[in-house]
């Protein structure tokens, strides 16, 4: 019946090796190729060192950038982790003369200029031409603005309106109705929190917010007006959004995140 977990997985990982196995016989046929590394930790506190490589294709002459695997890891030293990287790529069946670049975030263990990943692998492999991430230098422009307190402020009041939706079915059965009364062409009918993490994905959230700003307005007065529990919540945001100050910084935000984006994303197909 093939229901089993034990099965399931097991064609789970035979589909990852078949995967695995053509992409390292595409990138054996490519002269050169670069590898993209990076380190974090996953739900169960291991540590993953997850790798992609960058090749162009051969019959399309394409350049294209595929996942390769992920690796746990034990010495997150910068020495270790170029040893993971270089091991893993001989296990895979890469030659390593032909690795040309590798590129990874700005963390000292990965950047390092003596000890860390890039340095010890270019080391071992002069040719190997180290490349910061386009998409991380961006993302780290903007976490600068955090820094401005009109823009944090702003943030910080959409985050809050989206936690006050979020945490209650009623809630946000109101905001859907506002919506499509004051916006029917609008498709979403729910709020898109704000990305923790990356603040290129926050584009999504504060142009969602932005255009359906009206019926969020009117959910917060109706909650306001019905709710005695949620009244002191439902005014204070509603003052909030209401401000001239607020509704000034949501498009200077939008207008950044929209630029960014846009920056994002043509930095991903000419990269």
């Amino acid at each position: 019946m093939y229901t089993s977990s034990f099965i399931q997985n097991e064609i789970i990982n035979t589909f990852g090796h078949l995967m695995q196995s053509q992409i390292v016989r595409n990138v054996r046929k490519s002269i050169f190729y670069s590898v993209l590394a990076d380190e974090t930790t996953d739900i169960s506190q291991i540590e993953q060192f997850s790798l992609c490589v960058r090749y162009v294709e051969d019959h399309s002459n394409k350049i294209r950038e595929d996942f390769l695997t992920f690796v746990p890891v034990y010495d997150v030293t910068g020495a270790g982790l170029a040893n993971t990287v270089l091991e893993t790529l001989s296990i895979l069946g890469l030659d390593l003369k032909k690795m040309r670049g590798q590129g990874c975030d700005s963390a000292a263990t990965m950047r390092g200029q003596f000890r860390g990943v890039q340095a010890s692998i270019k080391e071992k492999l002069p040719l190997t031409l180290y490349t910061h991430c386009s998409s991380h230098s961006l993302n780290l422009c903007l976490s600068d603005t955090n820094n401005i307190p009109f823009i944090r402020n702003c943030m910080g009041v959409i985050k809050e309106v989206c936690r006050f939706f979020h945490m209650s079915a009623k809630r946000t059965e109101i905001l859907k109705s506002m919506i499509s009364d004051c916006c029917p062409e609008q498709k979403k009918r729910k709020l898109i929190s704000l990305c923790e993490t990356r603040w290129v994905e926050r584009h999504d959230s504060v142009f969602l917010f932005k255009d359906i700003l009206e019926p969020i307005l009117l959910s917060l007065l109706k909650i306001e007006e019905e709710s005695s529990d949620s009244a002191p919540k439902a005014h204070a945001l509603s003052s909030s959004i209401s401000q001239f100050q607020f509704l000034v910084n949501l498009f200077v935000l939008s207008r950044m995140l929209s630029t960014t984006h846009n920056l994002s994303e043509k930095l991903q197909k000419n990269t």
